[in-house]
């Protein structure tokens, strides 16, 4: 028999291939995974639960229109902070990521700065949520906000 080759990250071809058929259908049935990916349904499942236990696949989402949950307005914000402060710049942190309305937060390379992915019921509404946590911060040196108009790709 002969053996799938690994790559650097220990994933072979079969692997990726599973990955690729989850992250489009993440409820497909293992038996219609299986016959997708040329396994038998067995040696596929065993490859999905490592896959899930070695952290590659990380979870199942539902994929949700954001407009129905008052979440139809999305923003990119860069915040960009004073390293001064480690206990107030770790609140902001704590306050960015317990927020529901946010969906992303990234530290950014070579710069004291911040980028989150916000979403609100419209732009007044986004707006007044950055001026709740942003103005009078000591940490926020300032921001700025982008709106987004319309989004091509959302994997998320």
């Amino acid at each position: 028999m002969v053996q799938a080759r690994r790559r650097e990250d220990g994933l072979d071809e079969t692997d990726r291939l599973i990955v690729a058929e989850l992250k489009q259908n993440a409820r497909i049935s293992n038996v219609e995974l299986a016959k997708r990916v040329n396994l038998s349904p067995t040696p596929c499942y065993e490859r999905v639960r490592k896959l899930e236990r070695t952290g590659v696949l990380m979870g199942y989402h539902a994929k949700v229109d954001r407009s129905v949950l008052g979440q139809g307005q999305l923003a990119h914000v860069i915040i960009e902070y004073s390293s001064d402060d480690q206990a107030a710049y770790g609140d902001l942190l704590a306050v960015l990521s317990a927020a529901d309305d946010v969906l992303e937060l990234s530290e950014l390379a070579g710069v004291t700065k911040l980028r989150i992915k916000i979403a609100g019921i419209d732009v007044t509404t986004i707006s007044e949520r950055l001026k709740q946590w942003f103005q009078g911060n000591r940490v926020v040196v300032r921001y700025s906000t982008e709106f987004v108009t319309h989004a091509h790709i959302d994997r998320f």
